[in-house]
């Protein structure tokens, strides 16, 4: 059966305007370049099965790496969540926990996956002079975390809490010609720059000790008030590096 010539050439038209349309689709190469495809028509790259995984794998358990910096002039601040029993008023957060005979442990929503700094500034209104305010590091759990921070006797402590048993690291020394701060300290800005397994603690602007962790002290990060002692929380500052 013959087909008429005007069908044919129909036919040539439909068959040269689809092999036009494979091969503008079929443009770009999928050459790897830096883990990635490239050349797509649309501009956009798509990631190969690898990097995704290897994406995967760096970001860390939550909390992520946080840029916080919060100085509590709203009541509605909430760095530490929103089931928190203590006030937030004039610009301050107010842990009263002098009746008392355990720590108070606030664990933020912000902690570090990598490198950074960890400051949180207080107010002393009322303590022992052995009652010790600090940063808290590295924490999976109020009872599981690093602690640096001061007592009102000038004293530095670093401690480490494991299953609610304290092991103390370095610091607290009895020795008055050691003591590396003034006496009856109620302006406390604790410092904390992580780099690796060191941090470096500071407090009120002046570095007192390099601490060498056996582990990167990253994770989550939050503020302890011990027993027996009413302080203000003025500010808290997590900064990625």
């Amino acid at each position: 059966m013959f087909l008429p010539r005007r069908e044919i050439h129909m036919n040539k038209i439909y068959a040269i305007t689809v092999t036009a349309i494979l091969l503008f689709a079929g443009c770009g190469s999928t050459e790897q370049t830096s883990g990635f495809f490239v050349g797509s028509i649309s501009g956009t790259a798509a990631a190969t099965p690898a990097d995704t995984t290897e994406a995967f794998e760096r970001q860390a358990p939550a909390p992520d790496d946080t840029l916080l910096n919060c100085s509590f002039d709203s009541p509605l601040d909430r760095p530490f969540g929103a089931n928190l029993r203590y006030d937030t008023w004039g610009s301050a957060l107010h842990i009263d926990n002098g009746y008392f005979d355990s720590p108070v442990v606030l664990l933020s929503t912000a902690g570090l996956v990598e490198d950074g700094l960890v400051q949180a500034v207080f107010s002393i209104t009322d303590a022992p002079s052995h009652a010790v305010c600090g940063v808290v590091l590295r924490a999976s759990g109020p009872e599981d975390f690093l602690l640096m921070g001061v007592n009102g006797r000038g004293q530095y402590t670093v401690q480490l809490c494991r299953n609610g048993m304290w092991m103390p690291v370095m610091g607290l020394d009895a020795f008055e010609s050691s003591r590396l701060l003034p006496w009856s300290l109620t302006e406390v800005e604790i410092s904390v720059e992580v780099h690796g397994c060191y941090a470096d603690l500071s407090v009120n602007g002046q570095l007192i000790q390099v601490v060498k962790t056996s582990v990167p002290p990253t994770g989550q990060i939050g503020v302890f008030i011990d027993e027996r002692m009413n302080a203000d929380l003025d500010r808290i500052t997590v900064m990625p590096l």
